[in-house]
C-alpha cells in the first residue's frame, strides 16, 4: 500500500518548515535551492524529480547556476557540489540517506514473540548494550523506557530492541546484536514499537531513516510497508565562502 495522499501532505510541510521553502518544491522537477542557517553545510533532499538544496547564502548562485549538474547526479553529489564551488573541498559527507514513511493504513506487521518491555528487562537492555558495536549503538541511539521500548529475547538474552525519539513524527532507532543478525529479529522489533505508536496515535506518522548503503536495513523497512518519501545527503564544507 502507499501512503495516504493527507501523510503526503503533512511530510511535505513538515520538510518544507524544516528548509524553509514551498511544499510544492517537492514535487516540482527540478532543483530549488533555499537558504540554511548553518554554516558550511549544504544538504541536499531528492524526492523524485525533485532536488531541494540547502545552503548558505553566499553558496546560491553557484549552486543555481549548476543545477543541470546537480540534478543528474547521484547523491550524495560530491563532485557536482565541489565543482560548483570551484573546488571547494568537502571535509565530511553524511548519506545518501533513506526517509522512510509509514501510516496505519500503509502499516505490513508481522507476528513474532516481540513484546514492549518492562522494568525488570532493564538489566538485559544494558547487557545488550555491551554486546553491540558503540558506532551502532550510538547511530540508532535506544533508550529504556518501560512500555515504550520494544524488545525480543532468544535463548533467554534479549537480542534486539526499537525505540521511538518524539520528534513531530516518531523517528524508529532499531540494534540487534551482532550475533543474531539476519534472523528477523530488527524487523520484528520495528514492527512491535510502529504497532504501539498507531496504538497512542491512530492518525501519526512514523519515520525511518538509514544509510542506502545498508540495503538489508532499507528492506526491513520496506517490508513493514514503511515508503521512500525522499533520500538526502549532508556535505560539510571545509570552509566557508
Amino acid at each position: 500500500m502507499t501512503l495516504a495522499p493527507d501523510t503526503e501532505d503533512r511530510i511535505a510541510r513538515h520538510w518544507a518548515e524544516r528548509l524553509d521553502c514551498s511544499p510544492e518544491a517537492f514535487s516540482a522537477a527540478g532543483v530549488t535551492v533555499v537558504d540554511t542557517a548553518t554554516e558550511g553545510t549544504i544538504r541536499l533532499f531528492r524526492r523524485g524529480d525533485a532536488l531541494v538544496v540547502a545552503a548558505p547564502g553566499e553558496f546560491h548562485d553557484a549552486l543555481a547556476d549548476a543545477a543541470d549538474e546537480l540534478h543528474a547526479a547521484d547523491l550524495p553529489a560530491t563532485e557536482a557540489v565541489s565543482c560548483a564551488l570551484g573546488g571547494t573541498g568537502i571535509d565530511s559527507v553524511h548519506g545518501p540517506y533513506f526517509l522512510g514513511y509509514v501510516d496505519e493504513a500503509s502499516f505490513s506487521p508481522v507476528e513474532s514473540t516481540a513484546r514492549l518491555l518492562v522494568g525488570a528487562d532493564e538489566a538485559a537492555f544494558e547487557r545488550l548494550r555491551e554486546r553491540v558495536p558503540d558506532e551502532d549503538w550510538a547511530r540508532a541511539s535506544p533508550v529504556f523506557r518501560p512500555g515504550q521500548t520494544a524488545g525480543l529475547f532468544a535463548d533467554g538474552d534479549l537480542v534486539a530492541v526499537a525505540t521511538l525519539t518524539h520528534l513531530p513524527f516518531p523517528d524508529v532507532g532499531v540494534v540487534v546484536d551482532p550475533e543474531h543478525r539476519g534472523r528477523g529479529y530488527g524487523r520484528a522489533v520495528v514492527s512491535m514499537i510502529t504497532r504501539t505508536a498507531f496504538d497512542v496515535d491512530r492518525d501519526g506518522i512514523v519515520r525511518y531513516r538509514t544509510r542506502d548503503s545498508l540495503p538489508a536495513s532499507v528492506a526491513l523497512a520496506e517490508s513493514l510497508g514503511y515508503e521512500r518519501w525522499a533520500t538526502s545527503a549532508v556535505l560539510a564544507t571545509d570552509q566557508t565562502p
